[in-house]
Parts: structure tokens; C-alpha cells; sequence
């Protein structure tokens, strides 16, 4: 499974993800304002005021908002 698909993957079972891109650089990305585009391998995330596109192999890592771990 490619990297685009694993992250659609769980945008759709989980409705909102948080991503770090290799840059330190965090998104949140919403079923309601993502696309994932196989043609051209981006995630295109449209802000309101701003749209961004990210390459995936670019996400150093991705986390929900589940309590998975005590702070």
C-alpha cells in the first residue's frame, strides 16, 4: 500500500488526521478539505484562505487524537 493510500486510509476511518512533514511543518487534515490525487501523488488540503500540497513520502509521521498514550 503506498503512503497516499495508507493516509487516505485513515482520514476515512477516522474522519481527521495530524501530520508532521520532514520539514517539522504540522497539518490537519478533515475528510471535508482533503483530496488525495493518485495521478500526481499529492494530498491537497484546501485551508479557506490557503491551500497547501504535500508529497507523502515528505510525512515523517501522522497521529489522531485517540488516547493511545498518557502525556
Amino acid at each position: 500500500m503506498t503512503k497516499l493510500k495508507q493516509l487516505q486510509k485513515m482520514v476515512d476511518e477516522k474522519g481527521e488526521l495530524m501530520v508532521m512533514s520532514d520539514t517539522g511543518e504540522k497539518f490537519e487534515l478533515h475528510k471535508h478539505n482533503v483530496k488525495f490525487d493518485e495521478s500526481s501523488d499529492l494530498v491537497e488540503i484546501d485551508g479557506g484562505t490557503k491551500k497547501f500540497w504535500l508529497i507523502p513520502s515528505k510525512i515523517a509521521y501522522y497521529w489522531t487524537h485517540d488516547k493511545a498514550r498518557e502525556e
